[in-house]
């Protein structure tokens, strides 16, 4: 009975080696992160609002992450905002990191938002612009306009 050669044990263990890290890379590609909110987007009547999270592009304009879920924590003072994204790309080498897309994703308030200000989960506050009747480009046009 022959013993498998230095050569083969090496080739076997590189092969090994690299499909642990493939393995590795995909499961960290899928895992959930939390995304920034940009700017948040109020409806007349202050229940619903739009918050508008920075997702991953790929190369060929694909947007490469989908909503995983959102939440707001209201108080008598604040809401507290957080949108969690995932990868969805099967191809991570695609992704262009650096390119923003926006995700747009509805919230429906307990109470209407008012005076109160709209917080990341570090406390941040986050801009607020009421929707306009045009498109979001028309929306946030207008609120950069409008004194603060």
């Amino acid at each position: 009975m022959n013993s498998p050669g230095p050569f083969s044990l090496l080739r076997a263990s590189c092969i090994l080696a690299l499909t642990m890290l493939a393995a590795a890379c995909a499961q960290a590609a899928a895992r959930p992160f939390d995304a920034q909110v940009s700017v948040v987007e109020a409806a007349p009547g202050g229940r619903a609002i739009t918050l508008h999270a920075d997702g991953v592009m790929g190369s060929g304009g694909t947007i490469c992450t989908a909503v995983e879920r959102a939440e707001a924590v209201e108080s008598a003072t604040s809401v507290t905002v957080r949108v969690v994204l995932r990868y969805i790309c099967p191809d991570t080498s695609d992704v262009k990191i650096e390119t923003g897309a926006d995700q747009a994703v509805p919230i429906t308030l307990k109470e209407p938002l008012g005076r109160r200000k709209v917080l990341d989960q570090e406390g941040q506050e986050i801009q607020v612009c009421p929707s306009t009747s045009g498109s979001f480009i028309e929306t946030m046009r207008q609120c950069r306009e409008a004194p603060r």
